[in-house]
C-alpha cells in the first residue's frame, strides 16, 4: 500500500515538470529525395531579439547540418535554411484560501513563464518549395548557459532523424 502512495506522490510531483518540458515537432515533404541536397545557405527570417541567442541558434543548426554531411555555401546552394524565433508569455494563476467555504481569507498570485520558440524551414533553393520544417519550444531561463544548453538539445532533437528516409514516409522499411 505504501509503495502505491509513494509512486503516486512521485508521479504527482513530476507532472508539473512534464508540462514545461521541451517540445519539438518535425514535418517534411514525404515525396522528396533528400539525398540530392548536400549544400545550404541561410536566408533572412525573424531572428531572436538577442544577438547572442541568434548566433547560438545559427551555430547549433550549422553543427547539426554539418554532422549530417551538409555544407554551408554562398554559391549555388541546393537548399535554403530560414529560422524564425519568438517569445510567448504564459500566465498561471495560483490561488490559496483559508477558512470555511466562501468566508475565508485568500490570495491569488500570477506567475509568468517566458517560452522561447524556434521554427526552422528548409526550402529547395531552385523551386523555393518547403522540404522540411522543425519546431521547438522551451522555457527561457535567466541563465545564459542553461538557455544555450536548451538550444543545443532542441536542435539535436529536431535533427535526430534528418535527413528523413524517403521510404519512412511511405510505410516501408
Amino acid at each position: 500500500m505504501n509503495v502505491r502512495l509513494i509512486g503516486a506522490a512521485i508521479v504527482i510531483c513530476l507532472f508539473p515538470m512534464a508540462a514545461f518540458a521541451q517540445k519539438t515537432s518535425v514535418d517534411y515533404d514525404k515525396s522528396i529525395d533528400f539525398a540530392k541536397y548536400t549544400t545550404y545557405a541561410w536566408r533572412d527570417g525573424r531572428p531572436a531579439p538577442n544577438p547572442l541567442v541568434d548566433q547560438r541558434i545559427l551555430d547549433a543548426v550549422d553543427r547539426q547540418l554539418a554532422a549530417k554531411g551538409w555544407t554551408k555555401t554562398g554559391a549555388a546552394p541546393s537548399a535554403l535554411v530560414i529560422y524564425r524565433a519568438g517569445v510567448d508569455v504564459q500566465r498561471e494563476l495560483n490561488g490559496w484560501s483559508n477558512g470555511p467555504r466562501w468566508s475565508g481569507m485568500g490570495r491569488v498570485t500570477i506567475d509568468e513563464r517566458k517560452i522561447g520558440q524556434v521554427l526552422i524551414d528548409i526550402y529547395d533553393a531552385s523551386t523555393e518549395r518547403l522540404l522540411w520544417r522543425g519546431f521547438a519550444s522551451d522555457t527561457i531561463s535567466d541563465s545564459a548557459d542553461k538557455n544555450e544548453h536548451r538550444i543545443n538539445d532542441a536542435m539535436t532533437k529536431l535533427f535526430k532523424q534528418f535527413p528523413p528516409n524517403r521510404d519512412a514516409g511511405r510505410g516501408t522499411k
